[in-house]
């Protein structure tokens, strides 16, 4: 009987070839499982240098936001302002125009008083003139009649200087022409007579 010759390249199977007919998949070297230190450390900083930047640019956005909300706030409160003196001037102005009107609506009824035939027309321009000063004193008129005040050349206009026994100098004794403020504005002048002080004393003549 002949004998089968020996296969010269059989032997002991190598580790890898038994761990795969056990079952057990061929496990990588060491530094293919790792990866080594240097390179988790690198992928640690360039991941922190990401947050970095992803927070500095974050915070770029929100000081935008936020400066563009406070230009937006001042431009609201802006216009407001503008808005409302630009009202204010323009009542001021009305005002101004009006004023003349009241003065010769007040004439009027005051020689209307003194007339025979007016009286059955005062009581009428009296509701008038009163509805008239009510509509004026809501939109910030305000009347000042200065008599026996401290003359103050900001609010009153000097007409005339004339001696009074009684009220002191640079008091005012007379208003020819009513004042007119708008919100502590001035809008006219009171015109008024001003005390020089009690009169000189008449020198009597000498003896002869």
């Amino acid at each position: 009987m002949n004998k089968e010759p020996e296969n010269p390249d059989r032997g002991e199977p190598p580790a890898e070839a038994a761990e795969t007919a056990a079952g057990v998949p061929p496990q990588p070297p060491a530094a293919e499982q790792t990866g080594g230190p240097s390179s988790t450390a690198g992928e640690v900083s360039a991941l922190l240098q990401k947050l970095d930047e992803a927070t500095a640019e974050a915070a770029a956005h929100k000081d935008r936001h936020l400066r563009a909300v406070a230009e937006l706030e001042n431009y609201r409160r802006r216009a407001l302002r503008e808005k409302e003196e630009a009202r204010r001037q323009a009542v001021f102005s009305l005002l101004e125009d009006l004023l003349p009107v009241l003065d010769n609506f007040k004439l009027g009824l005051k020689a209307a008083e003194q007339h025979e035939g007016g009286a059955a027309f005062i009581e009428g321009f009296r509701i008038i003139l009163a509805q008239m000063e009510a509509v004026l004193r809501r939109n910030g008129l305000e009347e000042f009649h200065p008599l026996g005040d401290v003359f103050d050349p900001n609010f009153h206009e000097s007409i005339a200087h004339l001696p009074h026994p009684d009220i002191p100098e640079g008091h005012i004794v007379e208003v020819h022409r009513t004042g007119y403020k708008h919100q502590e504005r001035l809008l006219r002048p009171a015109a008024v007579v001003v005390s020089s002080g009690p009169p000189a004393a008449e020198t009597a003549p000498p003896a002869e």
